[in-house]
């Protein structure tokens, strides 16, 4: 088992003699703008999204911190973070991490750690650390909590959700890994299993400390999505088969291929590209040419464009049909 850091050391020193915490006993406090601050009630909950969220306050202010995932790890604060820290003072004043300071007021931006360092799962208790600057509403107003740090919080009994340990995380991947790998990339199932095994390694590199950065190097190996939207996975778009989506620009724009939603160029979107109306655009390939109409420019081999097989003008290749056949030009290579 990979042992769990021990938070003994850090609470002995994050407070002068006097203001220690007392070990054997929960506790939440920190020092708020340079001042001591101690909770006298605390409480470590989970929100319904599973999420979890530790609250105190001394009966006239208040503190809540919300953390983005269960695993021991740091969880940064700011704006555009989904881990973020609240406080309401005696004032009735609420501050957030997640409040833009007024320009004219402060160039500081909102900030801050919150750090799980431990669970206890044998007595369901999480402890750990934390520092912020949070802004008011009005963003003319700022708070700032530092050496803060709670210690042995309960967790709600029988709540079925307990701080991912290491292990967990580690095996996590592993299993998700395993169906990550045996999805082909063309599976409508190759999504989700990818961002599964995606969020899997963030659970363990929250949980495990990525200190080599080889968690993360694995992540920025995953292609999950369809980035443009054009009904293709971006995986598939690297048409060269070079590991590099950003040199595959099949009509020579400004996008590579997944990024644009016109892979040829041809004004027809790719996604509108699907002739049999199957899901799959790459076995359309009306001239026959071994090239899927979604990557070609003439897509009926006839010696014209197909962007210049819109005879009415309307900027719609879909609607001409000059001999009538019911076969748009486009299309039509007679």
């Amino acid at each position: 088992m990979k042992k769990l850091f021990v938070l003994a050391l850090a609470f002995i020193t994050v407070f002068s003699c006097g203001d220690e915490i007392e070990f054997n006993t929960p506790a939440l406090q920190g020092k708020k703008d340079g001042e001591r601050w101690k909770a006298l009630f605390y409480n470590a909950s989970f929100n319904d999204a599973g999420k979890l969220v530790i609250t105190g306050g001394d009966n006239f202010e208040s503190i809540t911190l919300n953390v983005a995932d269960l695993a021991i790890g740091n969880y940064p604060l700011g704006v555009g973070n989904s881990s973020y820290a609240e406080f309401i003072d005696v004032e009735d004043v609420a501050y957030s991490t997640n409040n833009e300071p007024d320009s004219d007021f402060s160039v500081y931006p909102p900030d801050g750690l919150i750090t799980i360092s431990r669970y206890d799962a044998a007595n369901n208790t999480v402890s750990g650390e934390f520092y912020f600057n949070a802004y008011s509403n009005s963003g003319l107003k700022t708070v700032n909590f530092s050496e803060g740090v709670f210690f042995d919080l309960p967790l709600p009994i029988g709540s079925g959700t307990s701080i991912m340990s290491c292990d967990d995380a580690i095996a996590q991947s592993a299993i998700a890994k395993e169906l990550y790998v045996n999805t082909p990339t063309t599976s409508d199932d190759y999504s989700a299993n990818c961002n599964a095994y995606k969020q899997a390694l963030i659970n363990q590199q929250n949980a495990c400390i990525d200190a080599d950065g080889l968690i993360q190097a694995e992540i920025d190996t995953l292609i999950c999505n369809d980035d443009d939207g054009d009904g293709i996975l971006s995986v598939n778009e690297d048409e060269n088969g070079d590991g590099d989506l950003t040199n595959d620009n099949t009509d020579g724009d400004a996008l590579p291929n997944y990024l644009d939603d016109d892979d040829d160029g041809d004004s027809l979107l790719t996604m509108n590209e699907d002739v049999n109306d199957n899901g799959d655009l790459r076995d359309d390939d009306t001239d026959g040419d071994t090239i899927p109409n979604y990557l070609d420019n003439d897509d009926d081999g006839d010696g014209i464009l197909t962007i210049n097989e819109d005879a009415n003008g309307d900027g719609d290749v879909t609607n001409d049909d000059t001999d009538g056949d019911t076969i748009p030009d486009y299309l039509d290579d007679m």
